[in-house]
């Protein structure tokens, strides 16, 4: 054997054993979703007739709708102002949900071209990755990364999707998730870096991470979960929904979904969140639920009546999986009553 040959049998030898140290924290990462499994195909459908993408703006300017201090009570001109600005980019998101899905449920991989193909568009736009006006805007932000993050994670594996989508989507969430993060670094004191909207941002940078394998991305999710279950009392209740007033049980409901939406993209990358904290999310969902149909406990708590809950599937779609795990006859009730169980902040239809 020649020192040359011996050198490069080395070397290859070191290269094996830094690949097997590296291998289980490579193995570590968040990188699966709920919807890597390629969907099962349905009856024969007609194919999808992908229009162009709308030509979105990169920033936002919108404030928020409420008149008190409480964020209980919406200013109508406020609100129909805060409306008419989000709704080109709900527009947007729920056609592209709708394509996904229908790729998920029926297997038309057009669909999740086209859907793809509306995401690569927005991609190339910088949709969401320019000025943000307010802490409403940040938050509307958070809301859409979420959105087209499911979306993309849904049909990122279809046949068709081209490597220019692959490329170009993947980088652009990626991008929104860190301007979205970046707004919470200094709000940890601040209501809004331990309510709903950490973990809303947490769920968003969480989908946006695995969509573009970013380990710092998933990390900062997992941690936005622990800063919401770390605040959930032994009965249930979050201290900082429950000064929401008249709509305490509003904003349970609405808390719950992102993180319940998280402990679903970790378990598909084998991590147990649901058992944190001695199960503090079951309590959490359980006791909002129970909300719906018998809110007294929460009007007591919140020391006011509790809006009226009309259960659409904003409300309670986002227990779907929950229920799955944790069959409850109550909870189950609950989304048997829903006519449909998409979710536009989650991406559509919930996994599970």
């Amino acid at each position: 054997m020649t020192t040359t040959t011996r050198i490069f049998r080395l070397s290859a030898l070191a290269v094996a054993i830094a690949v097997s140290r590296l291998s289980p924290a490579l193995a570590d990462q968040m990188v699966k979703s709920p919807w890597d499994n390629p969907p099962t195909a349905a009856a024969a459908t007609t194919p999808e007739k992908c229009g162009p993408a709308p030509n979105l703006l990169a920033g936002l300017e919108t404030a928020d709708y409420y008149s008190d201090k409480a964020h209980s009570v919406i200013d109508p001109a406020r609100k129909q102002a805060y409306d008419d600005a989000v709704k080109p980019l709900q527009a947007a998101a729920r056609k592209i949900e709708a394509m996904a899905d229908r790729y998920r449920t029926t297997g038309d991989a057009s669909s999740a071209v086209c859907a793809a193909s509306w995401l690569s568009t927005l991609a190339r736009s910088g949709v969401l990755s320019g000025p943000m006006s307010s802490n409403q805007a940040v938050y509307v932000q958070g809301w859409m990364l979420g959105a087209f993050s499911v979306a993309w994670l849904k049909v990122r594996s279809a046949r068709g999707v081209p490597a220019s989508a692959t490329e170009a989507v993947p980088h652009w969430l990626a991008r929104i998730a860190e301007r979205n993060m970046t707004y919470y670094d200094d709000r940890d004191n601040k209501m809004d870096g331990r309510n709903n909207h950490r973990y809303w941002s947490g769920f968003a940078a969480m989908a946006a991470g695995i969509a573009a394998s970013r380990e710092d991305l998933t990390d900062w999710g997992m941690e936005s979960f622990r800063v919401g279950i770390a605040q959930i009392r032994p009965d249930g209740t979050l201290p900082l929904e429950m000064d929401r007033r008249a709509r305490a049980l509003h904003y349970h409901l609405f808390a719950a979904a992102p993180l319940v939406t998280i402990a679903e993209l970790a378990a598909a990358n084998g991590k147990d969140l649901y058992a944190e904290r001695n199960a503090a999310l079951g309590r959490l969902v359980k006791t909002a639920a129970a909300g719906i149909d018998t809110p007294q406990a929460f009007d007591t708590k919140a020391g006011v009546k509790q809006e009226e809950i009309k259960l659409h599937a904003d409300d309670i779609a986002w227990a779907q999986p929950f229920e799955k795990r944790f069959p409850d006859p109550a909870l189950h009730a609950l989304l048997d009553k829903l006519p449909n169980r998409s979710i536009l902040y989650l991406g559509g239809l919930p996994p599970g």
